[in-house]
């Protein structure tokens, strides 16, 4: 009989975490971010950033300690940095571990532009820092970036509430 009278106690617990549980499947999903889109999926180009860079006049990029540093624009208020590690050149079908910087809420999604509106997307994009010191405003991303072919790329990076775009020019 104690074993019945258990059974109500149990079943309102199991109901309030699976309830709990449910409500956290829409919180904050920042264990990964882009993925390559499907196969066969239609790709539209973003909405254009106002006063941002463009081919004729691509974004500030600097040679730093540990790579290229990148300086994008956002939509409205906010910063953007991108540091593309331990290059010195941004080279077409090469891997290129990026280092992100900026606000906005849950993921980031980094989609890249290139000659004749190709588009592609970055891959392994996660929260995380580099493994060396790297000081900028905004929460820290990481990223695997590879330009298919060379040309002028508008790298488009959005989170909810906030979007940008750097402007590279590709060997």
């Amino acid at each position: 009989m104690r074993a019945n009278a258990t059974f109500p106690m149990r079943c309102a617990v199991a109901i309030l975490a699976t309830l709990a549980l449910g409500a956290c499947a829409d919180g904050p999903g920042v264990a990964s971010g882009t993925d390559p889109a499907p196969v066969g999926t239609a790709a539209t180009t973003p909405p254009p950033i106002p006063g941002a860079r463009s081919c004729d006049d691509p974004s500030p990029i600097e040679a730093v300690a540990h790579g290229l540093e990148a300086q994008g624009k956002m939509r409205g208020d906010g910063s953007l940095f991108a540091l593309f590690s331990d290059v010195d050149a941004l080279t077409a079908g090469t891997p290129i571990t990026t280092y992100w910087r900026l606000g906005g809420d849950r993921a980031l999604r980094v989609t890249l532009i290139g000659p004749g509106d190709r588009v592609a997307h970055a891959t392994g994009v996660r929260p995380g820092v580099p493994p060396f010191p790297w000081d900028r405003p905004g929460e820290p991303w990481s990223s695997q970036v590879t330009f298919p072919q060379p040309g002028c790329w508008r790298v488009y990076v959005e989170r909810s509430g906030a979007d940008g775009d750097v402007w590279v020019h590709v060997t």
